[in-house]
């Protein structure tokens, strides 16, 4: 990847108001250090920086006063939004040297176990490799399109390019299609118990019930007549 070169100026104080002041400018406020070397505190161009890091840039020579500096950026500090960078760390490294940086995972395709009905899991968004400083890679994207229900992509089935050496494990998983846990079906209620007949009380005797009721009240009729 070619080293996109910045223009950089130092800057001569250092704090939240004027690192506020230096955004407000349309600059980026930004430290350089790393090799045996003091801190540098600079200011750069925030849209050319946005630019190189949209375009993939992992590395960057920043020029400050005539003279180039190697740089790695080692982190990007955002606004609450989450949008607009508000802060850089660079580290001064040698092109020829070997670095360790993370290289984020971004998944390409619909795995053919998601129409299956399972659903595809991602736990691991970025890996660390290690690699001379001129060679980092951009964004991994591997295909999932042909995992099925079950399947899995481990570290170990990355593709990474030639000089690169993925630090994580190998056994680690990138991605896999999950079986999505079947739904309990409910029992069906157990249909309403028969209304009971109120219970008695006292004896009673075995012909009483419907037809029992029906006698007493023919007897009840017949003592009425003698009366």
């Amino acid at each position: 990847m070619e080293t996109v070169t910045l223009m950089a100026r130092r800057r001569g104080s250092v704090g939240t108001r004027e690192a506020r002041k230096v955004r407000d400018s349309g600059l980026l406020p930004a430290v350089i250090y790393g090799h045996g070397e003091a801190p540098e505190s600079v200011s750069l161009d925030e849209h050319d920086f946005v630019v190189a890091i949209g375009h993939g840039a992992r590395t960057m020579a920043l020029n400050v006063e005539g003279k180039d500096t190697q740089c790695l950026i080692k982190e990007v500090q955002y606004n609450y939004l989450g949008k607009r960078p508000i802060h850089v760390d660079f580290m001064r490294v040698d092109l020829t040297e070997k670095v360790r940086v993370k290289v984020g995972i971004a998944l390409r395709g619909v795995p053919i176990g998601v129409t299956h009905g399972g659903v595809l899991e991602h736990p691991l968004v970025e890996i660390e490799v290690e690699c001379l400083a001129m060679s980092i890679p951009g964004t991994l994207h591997p295909v999932v399109k042909d995992l099925d229900v079950g399947q899995t992509l481990y570290v170990r089935d990355l593709v990474v390019p030639e000089g690169v050496k993925v630090l994580n494990d190998p056994n680690e998983i990138v991605a896999s299609v999950r079986v999505l846990a079947e739904e309990v079906v409910a029992e069906a209620a157990e249909p309403a118990a028969e209304a009971q007949v109120p219970e008695r009380i006292g004896r009673v005797r075995p012909e009483e019930g419907a037809e029992g009721e029906a006698k007493d009240k023919d007897k009840d009729k017949e003592k009425e007549k003698k009366k």
